[in-house]
């Protein structure tokens, strides 16, 4: 017969991490190398917004991480609008962080982005849009009966 094995409780640092993330709480994360120290917390729109504003206009890989990773620490309009600029200069010319020194600010900063409640709105509220197209009879049929005979992945 095959061993039932018991399934084991989670230890004390699990229970720790799965309350750290249903209560939203804030990370406090280290650069490799240097002793200081950021507290990072879960992301409001406009850091996200802020992302891609960065992602579209750097082109400079280096300065990319450090004006994402400046983003991630300020994490509030206000902050971002007067000190971002002070911040990732501070990171780039004065500290001079490479990619590998600011990436645990950008993947913790990854990790407090709440992407289920963003797509499933998205899903909603592409369904009540008003301006496309509805399909005809004949076009939903023709669809179903394309899903039903594709031939499934191997």
């Amino acid at each position: 017969m095959a061993n039932k094995k018991k399934a084991a409780q989670p230890g004390v640092d699990a229970e720790r991490r799965l309350n750290d993330v249903m209560d939203n709480s804030v990370t406090e994360i280290t650069i490799p190398g240097t002793k200081t120290k950021y507290r990072i917390s879960w992301l409001k729109n406009g850091t996200k917004r802020k992302f891609t504003s960065i992602m579209q206009k750097e082109k400079d890989s280096t300065k990319l991480s450090a004006k994402t990773a400046a983003a991630i620490i300020l994490n509030d309009f206000w902050k971002i609008k007067l000190l971002y600029p002070i911040l990732w200069r501070w990171f780039y010319y004065v500290k001079q962080y490479n990619d590998v020194q600011l990436t645990p600010i950008i993947d913790e900063g990854k990790k407090k982005v709440l992407v289920e409640p963003f797509l499933t709105n998205i899903i909603l509220l592409t369904g009540m849009r008003d301006t496309i197209m509805t399909m005809t009879k004949e076009e939903v049929e023709h669809s179903l009966h394309a899903q039903a005979t594709e031939k499934p992945l191997p």
